[in-house]
C-alpha cells in the first residue's frame, strides 16, 4: 500500500467500515500531518517518541516497516503506549522555522571554525585582542587585510569570508522573522521569556 493517508482511510473504509480504529506512528521525518488528518476523520491517533516503544532484542538490529508495524499494533492493544503532543500546523511551522534558525547558528560557528583552521594551517596568529568567540567588525577587516604571499591564499580566506557574510545576514534575516512573529502572536510569552524577573509557582 502507498504511504499515503488518502490511501489508508479507503482501505479501512471497504473493509472495516464497522470497526473502531486506532493509529500509531512513530515521530519522524513525516511530522504530524497524518495524525492531523485522521484525527479530523474521527480516528484515536497517537504519535510515539520512537526510543519509548517497547522492543525485543531481535528488533534492535533486524529492523523492517513490517517488524515495527506488527510491535506497534501489540503494543497498542496491551496499553503500552503513550502518545506525545500533536501540534497544530501553525505550531509545527513555528517549530520548523525554529530549527532553521538553529541549523544557521551550527553552519555560523562552523564557517568561523573554517576560518581559524586556515590561519591556524598557515601559521597566522590571531592577535589576542580579536582571540574571542564574538567577531568583531575591527576582526573582520583584519581578517580582510591580511597579506598573503599567493593570491590563491587570499582568494581561499575571501571565499570563507563571503560564506561567513551570507550566514551572518541570514542569521540576522531569520532571528528578526522569529522575533516579529512571536511578539505578534505569543506576546505575553515572549515579553515575559525577556524579562529578568522569574516567578516560581
Amino acid at each position: 500500500m502507498p504511504p499515503e493517508a488518502e490511501k489508508l482511510f479507503d482501505y479501512v473504509s471497504l473493509h472495516f467500515a464497522e470497526h473502531e480504529v486506532s493509529l500509531t506512528y512513530e515521530a519522524g521525518c513525516c511530522g504530524f500531518g497524518v495524525a492531523r488528518y485522521f484525527l479530523n476523520l474521527g480516528w484515536e491517533v497517537k504519535v510515539v517518541n520512537p526510543s519509548d516503544v517497547p522492543r525485543k532484542d531481535k528488533q534492535l538490529y533486524q529492523k523492517t516497516d513490517k517488524l515495527d508495524s506488527r510491535n506497534l499494533c501489540k503494543q497498542i492493544q496491551q496499553g503500552q503506549l503513550h502518545s506525545i503532543h500533536i501540534p497544530g500546523e501553525e505550531e509545527e511551522q513555528l517549530r520548523s522555522l525554529l530549527r532553521q534558525r538553529n541549523q544557521v547558528v551550527k553552519l555560523l560557528r562552523k564557517s568561523k571554525s573554517h576560518i581559524k583552521s586556515l590561519l591556524l594551517f598557515h601559521g597566522i596568529v590571531v592577535p589576542e585582542e580579536y582571540d574571542n568567540p564574538n567577531w568583531s567588525n575591527d576582526f573582520l577587516e583584519w581578517l580582510k587585510g591580511i597579506r598573503w604571499s599567493s593570491s590563491t591564499g587570499k582568494s581561499c580566506l575571501d571565499s570563507k569570508l563571503r560564506i561567513l557574510e551570507l550566514l551572518h545576514k541570514e542569521y540576522l534575516h531569520t532571528s528578526n522573522e522569529l522575533r516579529a512573529y512571536c511578539r505578534k502572536h505569543h506576546k505575553k510569552d515572549y515579553y515575559l521569556l525577556k524579562s529578568d524577573v522569574v516567578r516560581c509557582v
